[in-house]
């Protein structure tokens, strides 16, 4: 029970176990391949309309509204625009948010200022 490896056989025996988890990684590699090899012939195709019929541009010159609606169709699939909006509004928006965002932070600076002042 006591006996020691030389230097040798425990190259030898660590080689063997190398070797023993290559060929499992590679058969499983070739196992997982199989599968989505199946899994990918046994995915149904949907007949799906195409994107000209999902996307509908204006006068207005929104050319990059209808590009990128057509990618989204290309990547997602059929899909619906809900709500498009000017540039303009959201800056009104953000506007408001720093507004009331920095104003939570001044009050804490007159509230320290007025109790700071000496009396």
């Amino acid at each position: 029970m006591n006996e020691t490896l030389s230097f040798a056989d425990a190259s030898y025996l660590s080689i063997q176990v190398y070797g023993l988890a290559i060929v499992i990684s590679l058969l499983v590699a070739v196992v997982i391949r199989g599968v989505v090899g199946v899994l990918s012939k046994l995915e149904k195709k949907v007949d799906v309309a195409s994107p000209t019929d999902v996307v509908a541009t204006d006068k207005h010159g929104n050319d990059h509204i209808a590009a990128i609606a057509a990618a989204v169709w290309a990547v997602v699939g059929p899909h619906r625009i809900i709500h498009i909006e000017s540039r303009e509004r959201g800056q009104v928006w953000t506007a408001e948010g720093r507004l009331v965002h920095h104003a939570s932070h001044a009050v804490n600076r007159q509230l320290k200022q007025r109790n700071s002042r000496p009396k």
